[in-house]
């Protein structure tokens, strides 16, 4: 399987001046590091799991930004260890970004904060879907006595960002971003003179979100459409193009790839690369990026 993934990704980069993959599996020991647990969509995506990211610091992972189904496996397969992490990032709801928490969390349990949205419509709030899983009464109320969770709830309906939280080295930042009617928080990291942030899943329409991701090292967007695409979910290869260049980016992780086909993957990155002339990573489930 690694050898067609290989293959697929040196044809894209000779093609579009896609930067190679750094590493498989393991991270380095020392600086920092984003490690792509899942790469894939909401749609058939040729085996990548959903949503998840776990941020590396001098060998520990501290940071993971979603956990979307499909991922508990690799989670174990990258040797990340539940007690080194310190905050778990919901951007949303979606179970392509949720729903691997609690098999994730089962058997060691964990003392964390778990940032996540406000309510809206038919979702509930970060804290009401914790209590739902784990709380008295809860779906997998057997993991209460295991867990020790912080809840930092974001406003995504308020256009300002908020400081989510504040490690020893590490600041994350939060922000709503247009997802449709799904509340959903966009991510920003300042990790030693590094910065990194995550699009989740949006349209792009918001034109504060390019105030809040500027002159970051890294961005990481969900590359869930095509150009022809409709709807109000995700934003086109040109719209990202578009924003990645106002912004000033330093360089894109394409992540949330929600297609099977090659063809397909590589019309829409020749369109974002039409619209975006800086480096350029094309994630994989289990690589590893250095962002030193």
């Amino acid at each position: 399987m690694k050898t067609v993934i290989h293959s697929i990704a040196s044809i894209l980069a000779l093609l579009f001046s896609i930067s190679p993959v750094t590493s498989w599996a393991a991270c380095l020991e020392s600086g920092v590091q984003l490690q792509i647990l899942g790469s894939g969509g909401p749609g058939p995506a040729s085996g990548r799991a959903s949503s998840a990211y776990i941020l590396w610091v001098n060998g520990e992972g501290r940071v993971m930004v979603d956990a979307g189904s499909g991922t508990k496996n690799l989670f174990h397969q990258s040797g990340a260890n539940l007690s080194d992490i310190e905050l778990i990032a919901l951007s949303h709801l979606h179970p392509d970004h949720s729903a691997e928490l609690p098999a994730i969390l089962w058997p060691q349990g964990g003392s964390f904060t778990l940032s996540g949205p406000n309510a809206a419509g038919v979702f509930p709030s970060i804290g009401n879907f914790t209590d739902s899983l784990f709380g008295e009464g809860g779906i997998y109320q057997i993991l209460q006595d295991r867990l020790d969770i912080q809840v930092v709830e974001v406003d995504t309906s308020n256009p300002a960002s908020m400081e989510v939280w504040r490690g020893t080295d590490i600041v994350v930042q939060g922000t709503g971003v247009p997802h449709a009617n799904v509340p959903t928080i966009g991510y920003r990291i300042e990790v030693a003179g590094v910065s990194i942030a995550f699009s989740s899943d949006q349209n792009g329409s918001d034109p504060s979100f390019v105030d809040f991701i500027r002159d970051v090292d890294f961005l990481v967007i969900h590359f869930a459409a095509s150009e022809n695409t409709t709807g109000t979910l995700h934003a086109k290869p040109s719209v990202w193009g578009q924003m990645a260049t106002t912004a000033e980016i330093g360089h894109l992780i394409v992540s949330h790839i929600s297609t099977s086909s090659s063809q397909v993957l590589g019309q829409n990155l020749a369109i974002l690369r039409e619209n975006y002339s800086g480096e350029m990573t094309i994630a994989e489930d289990l690589m590893c990026v250095d962002l030193n």
